[in-house]
């Protein structure tokens, strides 16, 4: 039989509301009680009953992650993993555990509908979602990364999108380059509706020419950006440098390149978004914009938190800063390239 509060009471001598308030990190215990009941509960191997608790109490100890991915393509992208741990660092600090859902059709609202968390956080949800209007109109506490600027009450924590896309593009007129593609993300996401227009404007300022057909759409994959990057190097001429969505496409877009025959950076620059530890690593290491994706999470949960608490928010948008890291994936067009093709 597993053991209750009921065994740690009788073995300590204590009541069973004094065992309650040592084990959920109550006041009105001294340290030494305190200390004394959650060793004889670590002997005794106690082991909370979480659907029990949230049964009775209305309020789950637990924060709902959801995904609208697939569980192969959100494990295998470091985005996602990057702001779980923010994500889990406050969570621990707060003693709650996280529910971790890829629902792909089922209504974020679930989770909470069903007593197994007490609040969401949606990670890279869909403009045209219609699940987050109805978990944001049942007054389910939610916050969304990276938000939704058609569901501005809904709180939210992004990067700042058009100064990363400005810093980048600055970076690259700075080398030489005036033949810049952007492969953007679907126009259903809050990534692409911001960094699009940033592009096209960050281009007017420093004096570059817009090309319509430098500008692809993929699904921030590796694969679709293997293809996209492959349909820009065959344009007469290629571009000298290539924008991308994140860091996690940037090895489908490498390895079209040199397919190819293009060198990077001497024939083509690329530059990421994300600075993910993956950057590091990619050969050559990648120039990208460094998002603070842990800190992103970490203020996401501390939100939702607040929320769940019934505490206002100061902010319900925030907007940390981005900076360009400069690596071994961009540098002055190549003469051999431009000589070639311009």
């Amino acid at each position: 039989m597993s053991i209750t509060i009921k065994d740690i009471a009788r073995e300590g001598g204590v009541s069973i509301a004094t065992v309650s308030r040592a084990i959920n990190q109550e006041e009105g215990l001294s340290p030494k009680t305190r200390q004394r009941i959650l060793e004889i509960a670590s002997r005794l191997h106690y082991h909370p009953n979480l659907p029990a608790r949230s049964l009775v109490g209305k309020k789950p100890k637990a924060l709902g992650i959801v995904i609208p991915q697939t569980s192969e393509f959100a494990l295998s992208n470091p985005y996602y993993n990057e702001l779980l741990k923010g994500i889990g660092a406050r969570t621990n600090e707060s003693g709650y555990y996280l529910v971790l859902s890829f629902l792909r059709e089922e209504s974020y609202a679930r989770l909470h509908d069903h007593h197994l968390a007490a609040g969401i956080i949606v990670l890279a949800n869909r403009l045209d979602d219609p699940r987050v209007e109805d978990a944001a109109t049942k007054n389910i506490p939610l916050v969304l990364i990276p938000g939704d600027p058609n569901r501005k009450a809904v709180p939210s924590v992004d990067g700042d999108n058009r100064d990363g896309i400005f810093q980048a593009i600055r970076h690259l007129a700075g080398l030489g380059h005036r033949r810049i593609a952007f492969l953007c993300g679907p126009m259903n996401s809050k990534y692409s509706v911001d960094r699009f227009p940033a592009f096209q404007q960050a281009l007017i300022k420093y004096h570059l020419p817009f090309r319509k057909e430098f500008v692809l759409n993929y699904d921030f994959g590796q694969e679709d950006a293997f293809v996209q990057m492959k349909k820009l190097l065959t344009a007469s001429p290629p571009p000298t440098a290539v924008l991308l969505m994140n860091d996690y496409s940037a090895m489908g877009v490498l390895r079209a390149a040199k397919e190819m025959g293009f060198r990077v950076p001497r024939d083509v620059s690329i530059i990421g978004f994300g600075d993910v530890p993956l950057a590091s690593m990619t050969d050559p290491p990648l120039t990208t914009i460094r998002e603070p994706f842990q800190e992103m999470g970490y203020r996401a949960a501390n939100m939702l938190l607040r929320m769940i608490d019934g505490k206002k928010l100061a902010r319900r948008a925030q907007t940390l800063p981005v900076e360009l890291v400069i690596r071994d994936s961009t540098a002055s067009p190549g003469k051999r390239r431009m000589s070639q093709t311009s």
